[in-house]
Formats: C-alpha cells, structure tokens, sequence
C-alpha cells in the first residue's frame, strides 16, 4: 500500500484518492465512466446505460445524494446488484445508509459519499472489510463515481465492490 492511502478507521479500509485501481472489472467500469463524461466533470445520470455495462451489474452500486449529502440519511439506495445482496446478505435498495446499515458503517460511507459529492471526483477504496456478524473479512476493492442529475452538482453516486483474492499491497 502506497503512502498516500487514507485509513477510514475504524476499519481496515483505505481510500486512495489516486485511483490506483487493481481489478480489470474496476479499470472497465472507470473508463467507462470516464468516457461518458466526454470532457465535463462527471457524467450526467442519463449518460449511463445499463446495457452497456452488463457484465458489471451484479456487482454495481447506485446512492442518490441529497443535499446536503453529507450524513447517511442524506444518501439513498437506488440499485444494489445481486452479488453485492449476497455479500451483504440483504438487500439495502430503497433505503438510506442510516435505515440500512450500522451507526459506523454508515458513517464512514457516508464520509465516503460525501467526498465523491463535494469533490466531484472518483475515489478508490480497498482493504480487509467484513459483511455481518458472523463473517470473516473479505478483501475487498471498490470505486465510486460520481453522476449528475441535471445540473453540476452530484446527485447520485455509481460504484462496483469486488472481493479480491488476496491483499492488496
């Protein structure tokens, strides 16, 4: 791990504002992404087609931001692929973080969230996360990417989570 990586405590997760993305399905996904921006800032919502990234939806995330899109209330579930259901064992769409997750799990996505809003910008996560109770960690990596909803301001946040089959170095 590169020393720019930020510790989201109190997890064993890291943010990398660099992007140094390590899974192809994640590079597939940015580029997709950053195709769809076409030289703004981010994509506009209606930029993205589902049907261009098929191969990616059992493992895609879609959060609505509200503003002022910085406490886990403010961030809703729009779309959580069937892996990602599985991972978590429950289904989060149609609730916000605070309905559906932990106080510190939801905390620390909201931190997330609300960085990828404020900045404007992707952000890369990685590291030793567990899903319930009574489950081991699962590395894991993630990007989350910011969309538009009609204006400059991010109103939703699009994503994919993939476990890793070993640490991330």
């Amino acid at each position: 791990m590169s020393a720019h990586h930020l510790r989201l405590s109190p997890f064993d997760v890291y943010i990398d504002p660099l992007l140094e993305l390590q899974d192809r399905r994640l590079r597939e996904l940015f580029a997709y992404w950053n195709e769809k921006r076409s030289g703004r800032p981010m994509p506009a919502r209606a930029d993205v087609n589902p049907g261009d990234i098929v191969s990616h939806l059992p493992s895609v995330f879609l959060i609505g931001a509200e503003p002022p899109a910085v406490t886990p209330k403010d961030f809703h579930v729009r779309l959580m692929g069937t892996a990602l259901n599985e991972l978590f064992a429950r289904d989060f769409t149609g609730r916000s973080l605070a309905d559906g997750l932990s106080d510190k799990a939801a905390s620390a996505a909201a931190k997330v969230l609300a960085i990828v809003c404020e900045l404007r910008r992707p952000l890369r996560l990685h590291g030793a996360a567990q899903f319930g109770d009574d489950h081991a960690a699962t590395e894991i990596e993630l990007v989350c990417l910011p969309l538009s909803v009609g204006g400059a301001h991010v109103g939703m946040a699009m994503g994919e989570l993939v476990k890793r089959a070993s640490p991330l170095g």
